[in-house]
């Protein structure tokens, strides 16, 4: 082979280029172990295919990545991982990478395949090994790449670590291995480079999910965060070629529900779900060790993230529920953020790709809306979330939804933004026993205590021959088990009947969480967020009652007219009747 003092620095440098494109290059040099067909060529499948796009973009747009990965099983997100891992510290001089896997045994099988990597690759671009022990790779270069485990530990520690690769991140604190993920990161935390100092660095983080809360839960749930610098990618099952069963194809002969909803929701992946993986996924529910049980299937396989992550307790909604919601889900036709200019009359609404504001319609001054909002203390990015939706009583669509960490006198302004733009509709903040002073901090600003300007139209709970002395004793959504199971009830009702918008992804992950708590709460489990799914349901049930007592706009049927030849047209003349019939 050529040597790398042979070839020009016009070569040199072309050969750096292929050398640092993971992709190319292992398209062109490795080979890797197949199940059914020996060694083949390291070609990327459609679901590695998407890691990369995102590995690249943040490479261009930001200089470092960092990724969170929930993945199916088998769907080759860990291999990925480690030749990407395995690509940096063979192209770059002075970089560290290490990759933790779940349990004690991998890392030796996995330094295995990196050795036969680096034997397939050309000499010019094989930097020369050092003899160490243990589970790593080191090269004259200064660069090395070490291998352990959750289990059993790991070297490089003191070593600033440039590349992180945390596979089955969320198996880790489950039996056998039953270790904080916490306990084990946080030694690492000062290698890794922080703030200015990211450029250039990867931390990858994949799993398969298991529990709703977990630690691996709550990052992908910060992932969703815009302001998180983690970014999300989810890998369905659907997206493996080889889960598939011709065989049994011919035995589809309708698909129910939920399989419509997959079919449509494969399409987003450019993926054509056709009778053959229907199959193979029945006939998979059905074997060891799941028997039928669709849930612990869905954990391991599943076709929306939200079956990735299983409840710890009995959920509220059905399956079916969850997967008639999710069909509502769109993309809204507008996002931006709320910039203040005086009274809520007068804020300005900006476009931003990251905004808390999201818009599916404009208001129509014909029709009427509502806006439910849950309604939390303080701004710190770890508390609950403030989360309001605008449903239009007319067509029953959800078309506004803001959702943010804001100080009290600021949420209410917000809320009064939006009201206003929705031609001044009723406005209901949740008031419950936990954050009841939450509730009831917003009513002041919006009743004009605070400042100078107050919001026309606050939603009042009670009937209006039952008003008390103070009016505002009425104000707003009181959320106690009643009212909260009425709320939970008019969304399943009409959820099934097909009439219920849930429309946003947020709100409907979430609904696939509820659960009973063995104090018979109903709500998420405990570490996970449920503001998104709280303020759907009290827009869904005020809007709900308000339309029982709404004068609703009805589009007038426009006039008909019956064509009529003249002979019958002067008949019906002499018969008194104008000269269409009528």
């Amino acid at each position: 082979m050529t040597s790398l003092a042979e070839i020009t620095p016009a070569e040199a440098v072309a050969k750096l280029r292929l050398l640092r494109d993971t992709e190319l290059f292992a398209r062109r040099y490795w080979k890797l172990p197949s199940k059914s067909k020996g060694y083949v060529p390291a070609i990327w499948t459609r679901a590695q295919r998407i890691l990369e796009d995102e590995y690249k973009r943040q490479e261009d747009a930001r200089g470092f990545v960092r990724l969170n990965v929930l993945k199916c099983r088998q769907v080759g997100g860990t291999t990925w991982s480690r030749l990407h891992a395995h690509s940096f510290t063979t192209t770059r001089i002075g970089v560290t990478a290490l990759t933790i896997a779940h349990e004690i045994n991998l890392p030796g099988q996995w330094l295995i395949r990196c050795r036969e990597l680096y034997d397939q690759t050309p000499e010019y671009a094989r930097p020369k090994q050092e003899a160490v022990q243990g589970h790593q790779l080191r090269y004259a270069t200064g660069s090395r790449y070490y291998i352990g485990s959750a289990q059993g530990g790991f070297p490089g520690v003191g070593d600033t670590i440039h590349f992180l690769h945390l596979s089955e991140l969320g198996r880790w604190d489950k039996p056998p291995i039953s270790i904080d993920p916490e306990a084990v990161l946080y030694p690492l935390q000062p290698a890794i480079p922080t703030g200015a100092d990211r450029g250039g660095t990867v931390i990858i983080r994949e799993s398969t999910g298991v529990m709703v809360g977990d630690y691996w839960y709550r990052c992908w749930t910060l992932g969703k965060d815009a302001q998180d610098e983690y970014q999300n990618v989810f890998l369905p099952w659907y997206l493996v070629a080889e889960y598939r069963r011709d065989d049994l194809a011919g035995g589809v002969l309708s698909l129910d529900g939920y399989e419509q909803a997959l079919v449509r929701e494969a399409k987003r992946y450019g993926i054509d779900l056709d009778h053959a993986q229907i199959a193979w996924r029945r006939n998979e529910i059905r074997q060891s060790p799941f028997f039928g049980n669709v849930e612990l299937w869905s954990a391991e396989f599943p076709a929306y993230e939200s079956e990735a992550f299983m409840s710890p307790g009995a959920t509220v909604y059905t399956p079916s529920q969850v997967g008639l919601a999710r069909e509502t889900v769109r993309p809204p036709v507008w996002r931006g953020n709320l910039d203040r200019l005086g009274a809520p009359s007068q804020w300005h609404f900006s476009p931003h790709p990251d905004g808390e504001c999201m818009i599916w319609e404009e208001p129509d001054d014909r029709y009427h809306y509502v806006i439910g909002a849950d309604c939390q203390w303080g701004k710190r990015r770890d508390a609950d979330w403030d989360v309001l939706y605008v449903e239009c009583l007319e067509t029953g669509r959800i078309v506004c939804k803001v959702k943010g960490h804001y100080p009290i006198n600021v949420w209410g302004h917000k809320l009064a933004t939006v009201g206003h733009r929705y031609n001044d509709c009723p406005v209901a903040p949740e008031l419950n026993g936990q954050d009841a002073a939450a509730g009831q901090a917003v009513l002041p600003v919006l009743l004009g205590n605070v400042e100078s300007w107050s919001y026309p139209n606050i939603w009042i709970r009670t009937d209006p021959d039952k008003l008390r002395g103070d009016r505002a004793i009425d104000y707003g959504w009181w959320s106690d088990p009643h009212s909260k199971s009425h709320a939970i009830a008019v969304s399943m009702s009409l959820t099934e009947s097909g009439s219920y918008d849930w429309c946003d992804s947020g709100a409907v992950d979430q609904m696939g969480t509820i659960i009973r708590h063995e104090d018979n709460r109903l709500a998420a489990p405990e570490g996970s967020y449920d503001d998104d799914w709280m303020a759907r349901i009290i827009t869904g049930a005020v809007a709900h009652r308000e339309r029982a007592t709404t004068q609703l706009f009805v589009e007038p049927e426009p006039a008909r007219f019956t064509f009529r030849t003249p002979s019958e047209r002067v008949m019906d003349m002499l018969d008194g009747k104008d000269e269409y019939g009528g």
